[in-house]
């Protein structure tokens, strides 16, 4: 009887060297470039940094409730026709197909003073062409440079104040009860949030 001999097993290869040397050189050239990457994207503006205190984002970053798109610029304290007011200078945009209530942007908007987290309720919208007067619809697909504007009953809150923080809620729709319309109001969800300093208007 003959005996084949089986074939021998080919030695399986590795792209990872073997030299512990080799290996260490490997992995430090492979984390020097992944440092650099994350460098670049940084730089590039992808990883935007948050603030640490507050997990909010810096000026200029759009929030987006679902029915508008809202970019916070700017705040500062200004004298109004009948308070003294805390103003947020914003673009914002209706992405909704219908006009929306500037209610239920006040409802889904929410201003706290930094540091102290004393919140302000109620503001007013106005359009920067139109100054002078509130707005009471933002019509769909209409970008607009606007001034959201609370009024600040107890003057002395402001003392010490340095920021502002604006939070934005996604927008939740609830059915009305006997055949009325549909209402839309603050959800729980957090969309964001942006810190502003607060100057001098």
């Amino acid at each position: 009887m003959v005996h084949h001999a089986l074939p021998e097993e080919a030695p399986s290869r590795s792209w990872f060297p073997r030299d512990p040397y080799a290996r260490f050189a490997l992995v430090s050239c492979a984390a020097a470039a992944a440092a650099v990457a994350l460098l670049g994207v940084t730089l590039l503006g992808g990883l935007e940094p948050a603030d640490a205190r507050t997990g909010s984002q810096p000026p200029e970053t759009e929030l987006d409730s679902g029915r508008y798109k809202i970019t916070p610029i700017g705040a500062a304290v200004a004298e109004g026709d009948f308070a003294t007011e805390v103003q947020v200078r914003v673009d914002i945009e209706n992405s909704d197909s219908d006009p929306i209530p500037f209610f239920d942007i006040g409802s889904t908007s929410q201003l706290t003073l930094q540091p102290g987290g004393t919140e302000l309720t109620s503001p007013s919208l106005r359009f920067l062409r139109y100054p002078s007067r509130d707005v009471i619809d933002l019509q769909p697909h209409m970008p607009e440079e606007a001034l959201l504007a609370w009024a600040v009953e107890n003057p002395g809150d402001l003392d010490g104040t340095a920021e502002v923080l604006l939070t934005v809620h996604k927008a939740e729709k609830i059915q009305g009860s006997g055949g009325t319309e549909p209402l839309w109001v603050r959800g729980d969800k957090v969309v964001g949030s942006v810190l502003l300093p607060l100057g001098e208007g």
